[in-house]
């Protein structure tokens, strides 16, 4: 037997040994991942895909066609269970929304043309062929449904396909789309090589491309599966044909100038025409250098394009960061960058954390969970750093003698950040922070032109990373001071809201006893009244000057919380509230269910919101009008709702409502002073204060309708009016 028929025979059998080893993997690596038990049924339909060629392959000649056919039908079974279960692969790796019933439709369509195969109708006969070497085998005779069978198979395969190119085209992270590119070109072999099987069947003899190919699939998927740290497979494709190239290009050179010395001179002897040929050679050499080192030059940027533009971006972003005083763009900027440029697994930045004791990691490309990583300003690998100028390596770490004492936290921050080199950054010869490089995608070594590169970048970046660390504290202990001011601005001015409402409420009394006792002006009585109306003016306008220096901001009031009856609030608030609408002849009603869930609020400050809803809708609604205040009990929110009969809000002020000092201008009385503008305001920080919402609903001419919401809660308990 030829080598090329034990070759044709054993293959397959190879083929299935191989995938029973790659199955032990995977299950070892992860047996619970539904998308490794689903690529663990591939790998197994695959092994018999090709156990079932071996038993074809295998089949004696000439008798054992019938043999051979049952064979056949077996393997024309597995051939789009392979392609069904790869499609599901991908789907689960790319987590691509399918429509749902498209994978069941899929496993259907696998199971009927299962039963179709077995029973003769794709597959009529085997027959024999005569291979290389005049060996002699076998192959298939498909019917017109089988033909079919194989084109649906192509969709499934395809579909994968797509869907990891998408994921190499979705994916950001280097590693991640690497991984991607192993498979699509493990997965586009496999259909080359099924396709060449296909074409077997015509006679066409492509073996063992088809075996081959599906070997490689299965090898090039399992590694982008299990391994951490892939090849960039574009640079290997790339490099392996730029340097052919080259080699070709200097041996065609080589041999036509040794060729043509050799034999131009003919008539000298062999010795000296080779001296001459070898001399002119040496020449071209000398000659050929510079070209040379110039196409080297493009070789490289070529096949590094990606990273050239990278290292052209890190180098423009170093010297633009002196106007930056965002430490945040910096910090990611920077990191994203180096970590691109360098085509490393990862990148972070240690700055200085808020205890100086401490550098904690800034920012960070291609790690998680690094909030909680730090160095103490005290560790050895930091005290090297402000002694050193130069770059520290993961070798180092194990080499030099102080390093031998790094404590358990510090080691462990090391292999967190999986440091491979660590940059110092220093400003006016001070450690401000330190960039940490991770090993090569493709574990390779940094070149000396990376680690100039580095350092060149930290040296120009150190300044400006330290005045955006320092802006930003700075920044930081600014908004502090403006919050203490914003919280002081809050106190005085619910304090002074406070006072507002009962002197309403006092003026409008005596304005009801002036009218109903209709005392003289001369009178005690008179005299008595107006002393407090003028009183009462006085008040108010102290409230307004303090209403209008205070500034409605965020307060960290605290609530003093208790179980409240909703109803007998609202009634009481009421009660406080009708003097004011009687002396505008304004109609005021309380609307209450049957039942209202007692729940846990600061009743002082509930009665607020209602007030200031209640004395909006009575200072904007017209004399006459209607005040409506009515409760709505929903699962899980207890909804008031304050609706007048007024000039309502316009479109353009209903979303500014709300703000503080905003005031719109319907309603009677609009002069100045008329409104504070901060009613509104504190009713809804109170609201949102106790979890609940406030809105406002209204239609120009026809009035409005304040609402606001109260969780109810899970402690609350229900009760009657």
């Amino acid at each position: 037997m030829s080598i090329y028929a034990s070759a044709y025979e054993l293959l397959p059998l190879v083929s299935f040994i191989f995938n029973i080893f790659i199955i032990s993997l995977v299950l070892r690596s992860d047996w619970k991942s539904l998308r490794n038990r689903v690529f663990v049924l591939m790998l197994l339909t695959m092994g018999l895909w090709g156990i079932t060629i071996f038993g074809m392959r295998t089949s004696p000649h000439p008798y054992g066609a019938d043999l051979a056919l049952i064979w056949e039908e077996g393997t024309i079974v597995m051939i789009l269970g392979v392609w069904v279960l790869f499609y599901h692969f991908t789907l689960l790796y790319s987590n691509i929304r399918a429509p749902k019933t498209l994978m069941p439709c899929f496993y259907v369509l696998w199971a009927v043309f299962a039963v179709l195969s077995l029973t003769g109708q794709i597959v009529t006969q085997v027959e024999e062929v005569t291979l290389v070497g005049g060996y002699v085998g076998w192959a298939a005779r498909f019917t017109t449904l089988g033909y079919t069978y194989m084109a649906l198979g192509y969709i499934p395969a395809l579909l994968g396909v797509y869907n990891l190119y998408w994921v190499y085209r979705a994916t950001n992270p280097p590693e991640e789309k690497n991984r991607a590119l192993y498979m699509l070109a493990g997965a586009s072999l496999s259909i080359l090589g099924a396709t060449s099987d296909f074409l077997f069947s015509a006679e066409l003899f492509f073996y063992p491309f088809g075996i081959m190919s599906n070997l490689y699939f299965v090898a090039l998927t399992t590694v982008a599966m299990l391994k951490y740290q892939l090849l960039e497979l574009r640079v290997v494709l790339r490099s392996g044909i730029i340097y052919s190239m080259l080699g070709s290009l200097i041996v065609g050179v080589y041999g036509v100038v040794f060729g043509f010395f050799y034999f131009t001179f003919q008539s000298q002897s062999d010795p000296a025409r080779l001296l001459s040929s070898v001399a002119a050679a040496s020449v071209v050499a000398i000659a050929l250098q510079p070209l040379l080192n110039q196409i080297q030059h493009w070789a490289d940027g070529w096949f590094h394009r990606e990273r050239y533009d990278h290292l052209q971006a890190l180098e423009q972003f170093s010297l633009e960061t002196k106007d930056i005083t965002d430490l945040n763009s910096i910090s990611e900027s920077l990191t994203g960058l180096v970590r691109r440029a360098m085509m490393a697994n990862s990148a972070a930045l240690l700055l200085p954390g808020p205890q100086s004791s401490e550098f904690r990691v800034s920012s960070a490309s291609g790690l998680k969970d690094t909030e909680d990583i730090s160095l103490r300003s005290s560790s050895p690998i930091l005290t090297w750093l402000r002694d050193n100028e130069s770059i520290l390596t993961r070798k180092d770490l194990d080499v030099i003698a102080r390093f031998r004492a790094l404590s358990v936290a510090d080691q462990q921050a090391v292999e967190e950040l999986d440091m491979e080199l660590l940059i110092p950054l220093k400003s006016k010869g001070q450690l401000t922070g330190g960039l940490i490089v991770g090993p090569k995608l493709a574990d390779g070594n940094y070149s000396r032109g990376d680690i100039n590169l580095l350092r060149t970048v930290a040296n120009q970046t150190a300044t400006a990373i330290e005045n955006a660390r320092l802006y930003t504290e700075e920044a930081v202990r600014v908004a502090e001071l403006e919050e203490l001011e914003k919280l002081k601005q809050t106190l005085l001015l619910t304090v002074s809201h406070e006072l507002k409402t009962p002197l309403t409420a006092i003026k409008a009394g005596t304005e009801m006893l002036e009218l109903q006792e209709n005392a003289s002006p001369s009178s005690a009585k008179g005299r008595l009244l107006r002393s407090i109306n003028r009183g009462v003016e006085r008040l108010e306008r102290l409230v307004d000057e303090s209403l209008d220096y205070a500034r409605m901001q965020d307060a960290n009031l605290e609530l003093e919380l208790e179980p409240t009856n909703l109803a007998e609030l609202y009634e009481e608030t009421i009660i406080l509230l009708t003097p004011a609408a009687r002396a505008k002849r304004q109609t005021l009603e309380l609307d209450l269910p049957e039942y209202i869930p007692s729940i846990e609020v600061d009743r002082r400050r509930c009665e607020r919101v209602l007030l200031n809803l209640v004395s909006n809708a009575n200072r904007y609604t017209q004399p006459g009008g209607k005040i409506v205040v009515s409760v709505e009990v929903e699962s899980d929110y207890v909804i008031t709702s304050v609706v007048d009969s007024g000039q309502g809000v316009p479109d353009a002020d209903r979303d500014k409502i709300f703000n503080v000092y905003y005031r719109t201008s319907n309603g009677d009385g609009r002069g100045a002073g008329a409104s504070s503008g901060i009613g509104l305001a504190i009713a809804k920080y109170l609201v949102e204060l106790h979890g609940g919402k406030i809105w406002v609903n209204s239609v120009l001419g026809e009035g409005s309708s304040f609402h606001f919401s109260l969780p109810i809660g899970a402690r609350n308990e229900n009760s009657g009016n």
